[in-house]
C-alpha cells in the first residue's frame, strides 16, 4: 500500500489546446541592449562595494557589478535610518524635481544620465548608450538597478549621483572602465550547445531583452 494512497486527487480532463512553441528565441547580440539578457547568460560579477553618496539620513551604496557581453548592470542599495512614506517624493522612483538622478561620464568623454529622453530607433547608424534606473523596496532599504545599455569604453568611468530630496549633493566616484569592459568576456552562456546565438545585429536589442 502506498503511503499516500487515497490522498491523491486525479487530474482534471484538459481541453485540447492549439499548437504552441514556447521556445526561447535566439539571442541577437545587439549594438545597444536596453535590458540585461538574463535568459541567455549568467553575468560576470565584480564584487565591488563603495559609498556613492551620503545625506543626513540616507546612504547610497554600490554593492556590485553584473557585466553582460554587451551591457552592464550596477547594483545600488539605499539605506535609511528614517522611514520614507510609500508616496513620498523621497522614494527613489518618483519623478519629482528632487528625486534621485544618476549619470555616467565615459572614458571617451560621452555623458549619459537617467534624465535623458528615451532612445528612439536609430535611422542613421548606431546610437549612444542609455542609462535605466529601476528597483524598489521598503522605506528603510531599497534595491536599485542601473543598467548601462552598452559596455563602457576603456578608460576611467565616473558614476555621478545627486538626490536633493535626501540632501545628497552631486557626488562622483571613479571606476576602471577598462576592467568593467573586459569582464564582459567572462559572462557565461546558458545554452552554448544550442543554436540560440544569431549573427550580431543593430536591430536585436528588443528581441534580446524579451
Amino acid at each position: 500500500m502506498s503511503f499516500f494512497e487515497g490522498l491523491i486527487s486525479t487530474d482534471p480532463t484538459e481541453e485540447p489546446q492549439p499548437p504552441n512553441d514556447p521556445s526561447l528565441p535566439a539571442y541577437e547580440a545587439p549594438h545597444d541592449e536596453p535590458l540585461p539578457p538574463e535568459r541567455w547568460f549568467i553575468p560576470a560579477r565584480l564584487p565591488h562595494t563603495a559609498e556613492l553618496g551620503a545625506g543626513p539620513d540616507t546612504r547610497l551604496m554600490l554593492s556590485g557589478w553584473h557585466v553582460w557581453p554587451r551591457s552592464v548592470t550596477i547594483r545600488v542599495e539605499i539605506f535609511r535610518r528614517r522611514l520614507a512614506q510609500p508616496h513620498s517624493p523621497r522614494r527613489a522612483g518618483r519623478s519629482a524635481a528632487g528625486a534621485l538622478r544618476c549619470g555616467m561620464l565615459l572614458g571617451d568623454g560621452r555623458k549619459v544620465t537617467t534624465l535623458d529622453p528615451a532612445p528612439t530607433t536609430a535611422t542613421n547608424g548606431p546610437t549612444g548608450p542609455s542609462l535605466r534606473l529601476e528597483g524598489g523596496g521598503d522605506g528603510f532599504h531599497e534595491h536599485l538597478v542601473l543598467h548601462l545599455s552598452q559596455l563602457p569604453p576603456e578608460g576611467p568611468l565616473e558614476l555621478v549621483v545627486e538626490w536633493p530630496d535626501e540632501d545628497i549633493p552631486e557626488t562622483r566616484t571613479t571606476f576602471d572602465g577598462t576592467a568593467v569592459r573586459a569582464a564582459g568576456a567572462e559572462a557565461v552562456p546558458i545554452w552554448p550547445e544550442a543554436e540560440l546565438f544569431a549573427t550580431p545585429s543593430t536591430n536585436g536589442a528588443a528581441r534580446a531583452a524579451r
